[in-house]
């Protein structure tokens, strides 16, 4: 049975988790995944590798900003 299963027939999280092996955040995680493929929402699995920026990477002090051939800024 996966964790979803043993949810469902009225197990806590803990339990689950003793009998399957697992951590219970782990546990978590599973159900979560196992009932968000069955409502068909993979909106997690499209941007799983991708990386998430904030901010421009550092220049060095000195470095020409904002003119032909020096590094572009980014607006905030």
């Amino acid at each position: 049975m996966n964790p979803l299963e043993l949810f469902r027939t009225g197990r806590d999280y803990i339990e689950i988790a003793a009998i399957l092996g697992m951590s219970v955040p782990s546990v978590e995680t599973e159900i979560h995944r196992l009932r968000s493929a069955e409502k068909g929402d993979t909106a997690g699995q499209d941007h799983t590798g991708a990386e998430i920026r904030r901010f421009a990477p550092r220049l060095k002090p000195g470095t020409p900003v904002n003119f032909a051939g020096g590094q572009r800024r980014l607006r905030v």
